[in-house]
């Protein structure tokens, strides 16, 4: 029964797989990046690990949407910033100090990030927030894109078994 308000059934192993999956999903890219020596994890890649796992059939949890959404929301980031030409504004999340340059580039980086996320047919929420991260200063050159980049790339590989899985597990569990 599919009812508004109705609360949806979760299979009782749901309580431990689910969990477990998007902590695997965090634990990988976080190692990745400890090996390697470089900071592949960042906030947006909680939600979209969430998203792979309990979301799993949408279509933003599909590694194309995942990669282009990321890629569009950190390319809109640097885009705004980059317009505006502030650049050597304060870094809103580390100094608390939010000017009117960051503020518009990202509001603009949204703009941008839902609007070519829209036409390529990528939407993906989580991009919204990695778009924030760059407009907001809390990544500031293309090394840094790089890693943004390869943290996505790597959910993405990752979450992907891991999302069919679960919709495997989720149309098992509705046959019986």
């Amino acid at each position: 029964m599919n009812e508004i308000g109705a609360v949806r059934k979760i299979p009782e192993m749901d309580w431990v797989w689910a969990p477990i999956c998007e902590g695997s999903i965090v634990l990988v890219v976080c190692a990745v990046g400890f090996l390697t020596r470089n900071a592949l994890i960042f906030s947006s890649l909680g939600a979209t690990g969430f998203e792979q796992i309990e979301k799993s059939r949408t279509p933003s949890a599909r590694p194309y949407n995942v990669v282009v959404g990321h890629f569009a929301g950190i390319a809109a980031g640097f885009a705004a910033v980059s317009m505006l030409r502030v650049w050597h504004d304060p870094a809103v999340l580390s100094t608390h100090q939010l000017t009117a340059g960051r503020m518009w580039a990202a509001v603009l980086a949204v703009v941008f990030t839902v609007s070519v996320n829209q036409m390529l047919k990528a939407t993906q929420p989580a991009a919204c927030s990695t778009t924030l991260l760059v407009a907001l200063g809390s990544f500031s050159n293309w090394h840094q894109a790089g890693l943004l980049m390869g943290g996505v790339i790597t959910i993405a590989v990752v979450g992907e078994p891991l999302r069919r899985l679960r919709i495997r597990k989720t149309a098992a569990s509705t046959l019986h």
